[in-house]
């Protein structure tokens, strides 16, 4: 996997950032880091966890946030459920790559032993095909009043400033049924240790926020919010938790910065997940 030291990924960043070189930036991903690339080698026991509280629950149409490049995860769904689950899917930015969606497509379809749905172009071929309406740029109020039984997101929450989590979990309401959900997989690790080996999963705990701003921006945006900070903000909102599930965790380490609870083993945790309900 590409490796880059953290500070000066995180540099390059700012400079994208200040001259708005988005597109830079994704070229940069998928063709010489390559990080953007598809190469599934197994099915993520992540979508088996969404899939498994779809089912579980009797979903029929899916409000998901997030979805990035490939859009793997809805192909996913789209193959298990033989396209009778009805997928909405939103981002701020419009990033769907074609290519690597039908990539991701064969990949996975090879993967489930299931006949290939074929090749797509544009998004209307996603959505006849796949049974996915994907929309972007898009927000949650941009929905208006459209209904979903449940909402999913994966690696995708972490990203989210506070006050944009508080409105998330505020606007989303209207927009699920009675009983409707909200399935979050969430990454709480250090990104930057993605893609530097040298650093540890949490390198992030060590510094307080004025000095976080220094390396945070938003191509790699993150909250940086513990397990137990997200298990609040759902009570808070009065969401009902159905599920919940903690990560593997790191030994706790000396140098934690002040404005995290050190005490508390949950803080050390590295992912978790959550399937919170609006009654």
């Amino acid at each position: 996997m590409f490796q880059i030291n953290w500070k000066l990924k995180a540099f390059l960043y700012k400079v994208f950032q200040f001259f708005k070189l988005k597109r830079t930036f994704y070229f940069i991903q998928k063709y010489i880091t390559r990080r953007s690339r598809v190469n599934i080698q197994e099915i993520n026991p992540h979508w088996i966890r969404h899939e498994t509280s779809i089912k579980n629950n009797s979903c029929k149409n899916l409000l998901e946030i997030g979805a990035g490049k490939s859009l793997e995860q809805n192909v996913y769904f789209s193959y298990i459920f033989n396209g009778q689950l009805d997928q909405t899917v939103i981002d701020i930015s419009k990033m769907i790559d074609f290519q690597l969606f039908n990539e991701a497509s064969k990949q996975i379809s090879d993967l489930l032993n299931l006949k290939f749905k074929g090749n797509v172009s544009n998004q209307e071929d996603i959505t006849d095909q796949y049974n996915i309406k994907y929309l972007a740029p898009c927000k949650i109020e941009d929905l208006n009043d459209k209904k979903f039984d449940i909402c999913v997101s994966t690696t995708t929450l972490e990203h989210f400033t506070l006050d944009d989590l508080k409105n998330f979990l505020n606007n989303v309401k209207k927009n699920l049924n009675l009983n409707g959900l909200i399935s979050s997989l969430i990454d709480y690790s250090d990104h930057y240790s993605h893609t530097d080996n040298n650093i540890i999963s949490l390198n992030f705990l060590k510094f307080d926020e004025s000095n976080w701003k220094k390396y945070n921006n938003e191509y790699l945006y993150q909250n940086r919010l513990r397990h137990q900070d997200y298990r609040k903000l759902f009570n808070d909102f009065n969401y009902k938790i159905k599920k919940e599930y903690k990560g593997n965790s790191l030994e706790k380490f000396h140098n934690v910065s002040r404005e995290f609870d050190a005490d508390n083993d949950e803080t050390f945790i590295c992912w978790g997940y959550y399937l919170i309900s609006v009654n």
